[in-house]
């Protein structure tokens, strides 16, 4: 598979990472749901890309481009104040948050 086509795949990705964040924020998912969409999506990508032959260290980092992006947007969206929260959002507490609901996705499997 040539990069253009690698870049291609990895943009589509994008893009149902970003409609999928739209979902979690529109329809007010859980986090519980939404995280492990985001894993799903990521590692489609990565089998696709494995079974096409391309190199574990690439298919990685497509991978890894994903999961990030959408914990970008998942910290993004939590830092938004809401009039009834009696504390500022916490970051940390966001990305932790965020990391122990991939994590348990992939221990589940």
């Amino acid at each position: 598979m040539d990069q253009e086509t690698i870049e291609i795949l990895k943009e589509f990705g994008l893009a149902l990472v970003e409609r999928q964040h739209h979902f979690f924020v529109d329809e007010s998912i859980d986090n519980s749901e939404h995280v492990p969409t985001i894993q799903r999506i990521a590692d489609t990508a990565y089998e696709y890309l494995i079974t096409k032959g391309v190199s574990t260290k690439i298919s990685t980092k497509v991978k890894n481009e994903l999961i990030n992006r959408g914990k970008e947007l998942f910290i993004k969206t939590w830092m938004i104040p809401f009039d009834e929260d009696e504390e500022p959002p916490d970051e940390k507490e966001a990305r932790r948050t965020f990391d122990q609901l991939l994590k348990r996705r992939q221990e589940i499997g």
